[in-house]
């Protein structure tokens, strides 16, 4: 293992295995740690295959918007000279940079799973799941323009909502070849993992042995022993099939007790429908199973916040907050339950540190106002009672001296 180039944005690590006349360049996804301290995207994955590899590695959630990145692909492009194949490989924020960086590393295979165009919401404007971020990155025309890629890129995603939307736009600009997989979510690596078909996706892709379209079939009819498909099924009913979403929901523990995705929609679709007891209890099991992942508690204080009980939420909302201080959403989250408890001057302290960290955000700013208003409001019966007393001691008149 050695740095193959190296900044103060970005890492290029080098992982070779006895084989080098294939390699794998990967890419970080979205929350897979800030830093330089951790494992690559699939580092051990690949190295238990006994597959060369690169790992890109970026210092933090930045879409790879770095002036350095060119020089960091022509390491890439160097360390893989001779290679008789060569795949970028990354999803969701890492499949963005797959299909990017493919030319400039000198990739001739591509595997981009739940990839973005972009979150620039001059060229996505439909893309709300990263705006803190998309309001803070400065991106670059010549990473974040017009796409080009000499390979035709594997492309596998969820064809319904925003990333069927972002898809399109790479349609757009370039020729792929498409696994459209409804209902699976973002991203569809955790599908795929799922029902046991990513590691052939992998291998067949780099091999170059990959027929899509069959690959698209085998995946659809996988869908069938998907507790996380059946899961996104039940999310996606209306209300008015609310039982049918709960039944649906149930059918998705009970085929993978052991998915806390599942859990967890069980959990909300019960709270939802007013089953606050019930949906506390299937949180507090996922919880565990999860070993309080932030991710998970998240869920645990909406329920609990649903069934009335901010007091037993506030500690777990503390918890994700901890974890991830920079998210202005979550302080904005936190000032609720805050608020739930009474704490008042905590709720504003929280959402005023939201408006800290995304000044841009106008909903912050609404949010504060109301809570001042409802503070005043609450003061104000104090207030006219008080005027009332100095109005009426006004009519009296001063007291008079005692003779």
């Amino acid at each position: 293992m050695s740095d193959l180039f190296r900044s103060d944005n970005v890492v290029v690590r080098s992982v070779p295995a006895s084989d080098l006349s294939r390699w794998v360049v990967t890419f970080d996804n979205y929350g897979i740690g800030h830093g330089f301290d951790r494992p690559g995207f699939g580092e051990d994955f690949l190295r238990t295959a006994g597959i060369s590899a690169i790992h890109v590695m970026g210092v933090r959630e930045d879409w790879y918007q770095y002036p350095e990145m060119a020089a960091a692909m022509q390491a890439v492009r160097q360390a893989t000279a001779g290679a008789e194949r060569v795949m970028t490989y990354g999803s969701s924020m890492g499949g963005y940079a797959a299909l990017r960086f493919a030319d400039a590393a000198g990739a001739n295979a591509v595997l981009a799973i739940s990839p973005q165009y972009s979150i620039d919401p001059k060229k996505a404007p439909f893309e709300k799941r990263w705006i803190q971020d998309s309001r803070r990155i400065r991106f670059l025309p010549e990473i974040d323009g017009r796409l080009s890629c000499g390979a035709r890129p594997v492309v596998v995603f969820d064809s319904i909502g925003a990333d069927g939307h972002q898809t399109a736009l790479i349609q757009r600009d370039i020729e792929i070849q498409p696994v459209r997989l409804p209902y699976v979510s973002h991203p569809a690596t955790t599908y795929l993992g799922e029902v046991g078909l990513l590691q052939s996706l992998v291998f067949q892709t780099l091999s170059g042995e990959l027929d899509a379209g069959a690959f698209n079939r085998q995946a659809r009819q996988a869908r069938r022993r998907s507790g996380l498909y059946i899961a996104n099924l039940a999310q996606a009913q209306p209300d008015y099939r609310h039982s049918l979403a709960v039944s649906l929901a149930r059918t998705s523990v009970e085929r993978a007790p052991g998915n806390p995705l599942a859990g967890s929609t069980l959990a909300l679709i019960l709270s939802k429908g007013g089953e606050h007891q019930a949906a506390v209890a299937e949180m507090e099991r996922v919880v565990e199973l999860v070993q309080h992942d932030p991710n998970y508690l998240i869920h645990y204080v909406n329920v609990l916040m649903a069934a009335d009980r901010p007091h037993d939420a506030l500690p777990w909302a503390r918890e994700v907050v901890k974890a991830w201080p920079h998210m202005a959403h979550l302080r904005a989250w936190e000032s609720a339950v805050l608020w739930g408890v009474s704490e008042h001057e905590a709720a504003i302290a929280s959402v005023e540190q939201a408006i800290g960290l995304d000044p841009r955000d106008g909903k912050y700013r609404r949010l504060l106002k109301s809570y001042r208003q409802q503070i005043a409001d609450a003061q104000r019966p104090a207030i006219l009672r008080s005027l009332k007393r100095w109005v009426s001691d006004l009519v009296r008149g001063p007291p008079r001296p005692v003779s």
